[in-house]
């Protein structure tokens, strides 16, 4: 039988659930769940993952999460495998503890974000632990309320800014899920996609033909060049490859500090190697840039599409 083809795309938003073999426990003591989210939050340095919402059951979890470069299944090989090795360390044991492959479902973003964040902070409730998802404390729903508080590696910003303030954010969740939502959820075999007959069509072009003509692989997607990300920011701000690379006073500014970001980020380069291409005399000088994009994005939702177009265009796939 051949192995169903992982629907993998720069920007795809997923949710995402584990389970532990035989519904085992997977989060046993508080220590646990704090090293699932340590790896959660290596795993966003690593990749720049952006998660939207979690809550962690103790034989299994929900994320909620955007993968701006289009590589779910190597993040969470990454998440699944690390923690398994950091549980079994705590506990020692050894051998696997979830089931096999998570379970992902694509999700249109602008119809679906807002009902599947709600369907991840009721889970406690839907299991009768809590009264109100903010009594809860392995969920998301409590950064939402205090969303000052919440890690950097949790994107807060994007959702509450549907809602006129975080009170009617929380009516919303309060309100309950929709029942065809739940339909979705509980119905079996299924293509894991939810969204509309446009979103669906659009996945359909992202994806081609290659599930049909090679069922037993998986879309990859090919890490750009160097000189493929400065050209296409180049492009995208109207300069030269020169004045993305090199400094100089009052020009380019946010150029230089997105083609730092996504250098970074696309190439799998170090702070040092970034550093020593854009000619900048520390690696912190580096970090604080990627830093200055990311606020910027979670911020600006113009210049998170510029950047996220920019990512897009850049990258080339193959099987």
């Amino acid at each position: 039988m051949s192995r169903p083809l992982r629907i993998q795309f720069p920007g795809a938003i997923y949710h995402v659930m584990n389970r532990g073999i035989a519904r085992q426990k997977i989060f046993i003591k508080p220590g646990d769940y704090e090293e699932f989210l340590k790896t959660i939050a290596e795993t966003h340095e690593l990749w720049g993952i952006e998660v939207f919402a979690y809550c962690l059951m103790s034989n299994h979890y929900h994320v909620c999460l955007r993968t701006p470069e289009g590589n779910l299944s190597r993040v969470l090989r990454h998440v699944d495998g690390l923690y398994t090795q950091r549980f079994n360390r705590m506990h020692g044991r050894d051998g696997p503890i979830f089931r096999g492959r998570y379970k992902a479902i694509v999700i249109d973003g602008d119809r679906y974000l807002s009902a599947v964040v709600r369907y991840i902070h009721l889970n406690p409730i839907e299991a009768g632990m809590v009264k109100e998802p903010e009594e809860y404390k392995w969920s998301s729903h409590k950064n939402y309320l205090k969303p000052k508080k919440a890690p950097q590696w949790l994107n807060v910003t994007e959702l509450l800014e549907e809602f006129s303030s975080v009170r009617e954010f929380q009516e919303f969740v309060l309100s309950g899920n929709e029942d065809k939502l739940k339909e979705f959820y509980t119905r079996g075999r299924q293509i894991p996609i939810l969204g509309g007959e446009d979103f669906r069509e659009r996945v359909r072009e992202k994806i081609g033909k290659i599930g049909e003509e090679h069922p037993r692989h998986e879309r990859v997607w090919l890490r750009p060049s160097v000189e493929d990300v400065v050209s296409g920011v180049a492009v995208a701000y109207g300069t030269g490859v020169d004045e993305v690379l090199r400094w100089r006073r009052g020009r380019g500014s946010e150029a230089r500090k997105v083609g730092m970001y996504l250098v970074k980020r696309l190439c799998d380069m170090t702070l040092n190697e970034v550093a020593g291409m854009f000619g900048v005399s520390s690696y912190g000088v580096v970090g604080w840039a990627c830093n200055w994009v990311k606020v910027k994005m979670g911020r600006d939702k113009r210049f998170r599409k510029k950047v996220e177009e920019l990512i897009n265009k850049t990258y080339k796939q193959k099987i």
